[in-house]
């Protein structure tokens, strides 16, 4: 039956163009056009969905729209790629409201704060408003039809002539397109189809133009998934596009992506779990959006679901971090062509016209539901903030890493939230803080998006849990999208104290804040004191120097202050004046503590020529590459090193690792990836091994680890641990016989036979330190994780190596998530972080990405010493 479909399906590509019938019915039926605004062929050569346009030739269409019509088009340039491509969206709406933008956004920056009117003034500023719908499209750069799908929808407002709907949309409300969050990913993606594509577009779900090389086009250039960054900020499109919404606030944002071939569209309302933070009116305006979709989608005949697979917890997504702003935020997904055209597996023929046409609709019947209900969507945004204010909690933070916390400020501020600072030491709720701490107040506009990012848990309802536990317990597939716990002071390894009630003395967090500056010279040497991740950033700029740096692995005192083991000592005798000065313009730049000294003499501990006191050199790092590494944890993992440590990274496609130009490495870090073993083959495992003993430093993260045990290169003496209850097999090929009397009987066999403990799906877990060993030096007593996945590794007996983390005990492992009990059980005092010392070289295992998503900072530290110091030893 599928080969008689095939040839069906063949011989209606030679019987009609590549777009059937179907495909060909009108994006707008019934409509006339302004010859006066340029076509998307005329402009480019193409209609469209006719060929898949590149970010380049979109920004170019963008153009010619806004010369056309400069009076209802503003264009603006909010962030530029690492690639270096502009990213841009395009304001629309009537002549008078363009025109009257500053003013729109004033007034709406007050309704988003209800401490700058009264109450019962309300509906008089929300008359004075016009409502934005913000449109956001391709964030991931190989979810292709939407980005033309935009192109149409600028042409469609701005060309369609005595349009009801169109008139509706720019007399009532403004619309902002952002065409193509990820530029990059996108023209990586237009290359890959561009090389594939033959004589004829393949229907073919096998063939290579639908099968993207890795990494794929849907990340950015540092492979970062930036459907997952929007509270993170970690990547510069992300930032400045927070930085904009924020002088608009939407009252919706619509993220508009791609799916499977073989779905059809999905849009909002989502499946469950809702974050707690969600508002029951939001809601009832999601469903407002979902029934206008709805209805533009019955008019075209074409097919939808709602409330399944797409959830709307975790705050990092286009569609929820708006919402924490006071949004109606959206998610569209459309199966998507992968190219011009692709055979479902019902035969049916998917095309790249069919994706922008439906993206186009959706599009187009979001605005209007906007204009059409205005003042209640405006009512529901300023509602929704002024809620925020009775909120009588307030987070302090006085203690841990300082140069995180000032970055936990920045990146708050940054997405709208008011931070404050204590300018005098202050007791509150029965405990005293410091001058200097930091304080963050959940009673202020941005208020739920507050508790989001600082509660360290987001609870969902306790039957949802209920329910997943049922479906654990018989096999099925439970219900989570992503992440059940981002925390950023978790993640930042920052201590938290919730005080509820209001703070006396409080003043803005000062941004631009340097607690360190005016510096003394040193005849002999300066001192670095405090290993904190801003230190880790001064080091790795040091080495770059090549200026003489000491790495002390044990305490001292010196002139009456005790130093802490880690410190850095940079001998200043003899040179010249611009060392100095370059010393100290980096200690400025990372605002570090520069100790200057004029005697090596130490009263008590180690001496700076003692064993314990090793040479730091540049070391050459490399990063396994390509197949089978994961491509998120790769790029990750490159972005931490190389922008946020500051250090250059050379990639190695992973099959190249056998080579002897190895031996020009002093560092080699396996991401979380898949079979390496089978990638490297005997040859690039004997390779490897040699050079560890011969001193590398090899570094696994999360799965990749498990290269290490016997099967793999044989360098740790560790296990994957089995579920608690895997049940062997007596001999092989066959189990002992048994009989089966009751149904209690039946789930239990289901469940005990199963091999591998339950897959984790996000949460932050507690890890304790081993603060004896080399590379705890300058870390915290505790780490937190990020655990995914269902490895557990057995611990390293003293003879094998050192347990350098390992997880905290059942009942306080868990940060914030939900972890099924098996799991929080057996994980306890397992080892998350190992190392050994192998002939001349040094081997250390991550149990868990420690550079997930790019926002684990408060392990930057344990992997500076490792990338840093590790050759050294």
């Amino acid at each position: 039956m599928r080969h008689i479909m095939s040839r069906i399906c063949v011989l209606f590509l030679l019987t009609f163009p590549l777009f059937g019938a179907a495909s060909d019915q009108a994006f707008s039926p019934g409509t006339t056009y302004d010859a006066g605004i340029p076509t998307l062929k005329a402009v480019l050569g193409h209609d469209h969905g006719e060929k898949i346009t590149t970010p380049d030739q979109a920004l170019k269409y963008i153009d010619a729209l806004t010369a056309a019509a400069p009076e209802r088009t503003k264009l603006v340039h909010y962030a530029t790629s690492w690639e270096g491509r502009p990213l841009k969206y395009l304001v629309i709406s009537n002549a008078a409201n363009i025109k009257n933008l500053d003013t729109n956004q004033a007034l709406t920056q007050q309704l988003a704060d209800a401490r700058r009117y009264e109450s019962d003034e309300l509906g008089q500023l929300v008359e004075k408003i016009k409502p934005v719908s913000w449109l956001s499209y391709g964030v991931h750069g190989n979810e292709i039809s939407s980005t033309d799908a935009a192109l149409l929808a600028m042409y469609h407002l701005l060309a369609a002539k005595d349009d009801t709907t169109v008139k509706t949309i720019l007399n009532e409300s403004i619309v902002v397109l952002d065409p193509a969050q990820n530029p990059d990913g996108r023209a990586r993606f237009v290359h890959h189809y561009q090389q594939n594509v033959g004589l004829k577009p393949a229907v073919h779900q096998l063939s290579a133009e639908h099968r993207e090389a890795w990494p794929g086009g849907r990340t950015n250039h540092y492979l970062f998934d930036m459907n997952r960054d929007w509270f993170a900020l970690t990547q510069p499109e992300t930032r400045g596009r927070v930085a904009h919404y924020l002088k608009f606030y939407p009252v919706v944002h619509a993220d508009v992506h791609e799916m499977g071939v073989d779905q059809s569209y999905y849009f909002p309302p989502p499946a469950e779990p809702f974050n707690p933070h969600i508002s029951p009116r939001q809601i009832e305006n999601l469903k407002l959006y979902g029934r206008g979709n709805a209805k533009a989608f019955d008019r075209h005949n074409f097919d939808y679901f709602t409330r399944e697979i797409f959830d709307a917890h975790y705050p990092g997504y286009g569609d929820t971090w708006p919402t924490f702003q006071g949004a109606t935020g959206m998610t569209f997904e459309m199966a998507s062509a992968r190219g011009l055209v692709q055979r479902k597996d019902t035969g049916e023929l998917l095309t790249y016209r069919d994706g922008v046409h439906r993206h186009f609709a959706s599009s187009i019947a979001t605005m209007l539901t906007t204009a059409a209900n205005g003042p209640r969507l405006l009512k529901d945004l300023a509602q929704y903030r002024a809620a925020a204010l009775d909120d009588d909690r307030n987070y302090i933070f006085s203690s841990g890493d300082p140069s995180l916390r000032h970055k936990l400020a920045t990146t708050l501020h940054d997405q709208g939230i008011e931070v404050s600072f204590m300018a005098n030491a202050t007791r509150a709720c029965g405990k005293s803080h410091p001058a200097g701490s930091m304080v963050v107040k959940a009673g202020q506009p941005a208020g739920h998006l507050v508790r989001t990012l600082l509660d360290a848990d987001s609870p969902i309802a306790a039957e949802f849990w209920q329910e997943q536990e049922r479906k654990r317990e018989n096999g099925i597939e439970v219900g989570l999208y992503d992440m059940l716990a981002w925390s950023l002071p978790g993640l930042y390894g920052l201590n938290t104290e919730i005080c509820d009630r209001s703070l006396d003395g409080l003043t803005d967090y000062p941004l631009q804040r340097k607690r360190f500056g005016n510096y003394q010279q040193a005849s002999f040497a300066y001192l670095v004191p405090n290993q904190t991740s801003a230190s880790m950033q001064f080091l790795a700029a040091l080495l770059q120097t090549n200026y003489s740096v000491i790495n002390v692995d044990d305490s001292f005192v010196m002139n009456g202050r005790e130093f802490s083991r880690g410190t850095l000592v940079i001998k200043a005798a003899g040179e010249a004046q611009a060392f100095h000065d370059t010393l100290h313009q980096l200690a400025q730049r990372f605002d570090v503590e520069l100790v200057a000294t004029d005697s090596s003499w130490t009263t008590s501990g180690v001496n700076f020529g003692s064993p314990q006191a090793s040479k730091l050199s540049a070391p050459e790092v490399a990063l396994a590459w390509d197949v089978p590494t994961n491509s998120n944890a790769a790029g990750n993992t490159r972005f931490v090193i190389e922008r946020l440590l500051g250090y250059p990274v050379t990639t190695i496609r992973t099959a190249y690792l056998g080579s002897r130009e190895l031996a020009y490495f002093d560092v080699l870090i396996f991401p979380e990836g898949g079979d390496y073993a089978a990638v490297l083959g005997k040859g690039g495992l004997d390779n490897i091994r040699a050079w560890v003993e011969n001193g590398g430093v090899l570094i696994t993260a999360g799965s990749a680890t498990s290269l290490l045990m016997s099967d793999g290169l044989d360098l740790l003496a560790t296990h994957l641990e089995a579920n608690l209850d895997a049940v062997e097999d007596v001999t092989e090929g066959a189990v002992k016989g048994s009989t089966i009397d009751t149904e209690s009987e039946y789930q239990k066999i289901l469940s005990e036979g199963t091999t591998w403990p339950d897959n984790v799906p996000g949460v932050i877990i507690r890890g304790d330190v081993d603060k004896d060993h080399w590379l705890a030096a300058g870390v915290a007593d505790n780490l937190n994780f990020i655990l995914e996945g269902n490895d557990i590794y057995t611990p390293l007996k003293h003879d094998q190596g050192v347990n350098v983390v390992r997880y905290a005990e059942s009942d306080r492992i868990l940060h914030g998530g939900y972890l099924w009990k098996e799991n929080r059980d057996q994980l306890a005092f397992k080892p998350a972080v190992m190392a050994r010392g192998v002939g001349a070289g040094e081997v250390i295992g991550f149990a868990n990405d420690p550079a997930f998503r790019g926002y684990l900072d408060g392990l930057h530290v344990m992997l500076g010493n490792a990338i840093f110091k590790g050759p050294s030893r």
